[in-house]
């Protein structure tokens, strides 16, 4: 019996729901991601969102694809895959999330190319959050840090609360842990491009810290379409939907506003 992973927690801790940017529904994907070749080069990458009605789906529904930047060692034994900052900024400005600007750091992927086993997920940031205190309603900047990797299990506690805020915390699965609730980490699959690294965010305040399950680590990695090509995407409203790659930079990266 497969374990499926719960993401009913709030905006801070479920950072997976942060970067769903289009409306829930399938959408076609590019050619998978061949970790194999070792060119320096723009791919992209779609976080898997579950809807709110089926919170622990998993494989199902997929964000907008959001550029990355490949590049692998001399040897190619590691290989390197950054998310951007402004990528990852322009997905929370579609979101309820009050990100900080200038405050996260790119998403940094870093894989074995042989297993594809991804050795760490890493991304640091700070969004403000709305608490509640009984009666008192605040807001509170809270530093965040996610660390995954598909080298270990992890596992979740569900519907934890604090300040009014519901949350899964972080935990790992042991015999003597019967309230945790383990998730299989699952590494790069070069036939799908589909990963699912475990682990944590860790939300730090002046009142408190949490760590708490990450969902941020189920992915699609895929190679991006040649220039000169359209690009299609799906599951939006914005008026530029489709796009021409006439430059060396993605197109939906205009869908956000950018230039």
């Amino acid at each position: 019996m497969s374990i499926r992973k719960s993401k009913h927690w709030p905006i801070w801790i479920g950072l997976g729901v942060l970067l769903a940017l289009a409306t829930p529904g399938n959408q076609a994907l590019a050619s998978p991601l061949d970790l194999q070749d070792p060119t320096p080069r723009w791919i992209e990458v779609r976080f898997e969102v579950s809807p709110k009605d089926e919170p622990g789906r998993l494989d199902g529904t997929w964000s907008d694809p959001r550029a990355a930047f490949l590049e692998s060692d001399p040897d190619h034994s590691i290989v390197r895959i950054r998310i951007p900052t402004h990528e990852i900024e322009t997905h929370f400005r579609t979101t309820d999330t009050e990100a900080i600007p200038g405050s996260f750091s790119d998403f940094v992927w870093t894989l074995d190319s042989a297993t594809g086993h991804v050795l760490s997920a890493r991304l640091t940031g700070r969004v403000r959050e709305r608490l509640s205190v009984g009666p008192i309603r605040t807001s509170v900047a809270v530093a965040i840090r996610v660390e995954m990797t598909t080298r270990e299990v992890a596992g979740f506690r569900p519907n934890r609360g604090i300040f009014g805020v519901r949350t899964n915390t972080f935990c790992v699965p042991s015999p003597r842990s019967s309230d945790c609730i383990p998730v299989t980490p699952i590494r790069f699959d070069p036939d799908s491009g589909y990963v699912n690294a475990v682990g944590s965010v860790v939300a730090s305040a002046a009142i408190a810290e949490i760590r708490a399950f990450s969902p941020l680590g189920e992915v699609r990695f895929s190679e991006k379409g040649p220039a000169g090509t359209e690009t299609v995407v799906s599951g939006t409203s914005q008026p530029n939907a489709v796009c021409s790659e006439a430059f060396d930079g993605p197109c939906w990266a205009n869908l956000g506003g950018e230039s």
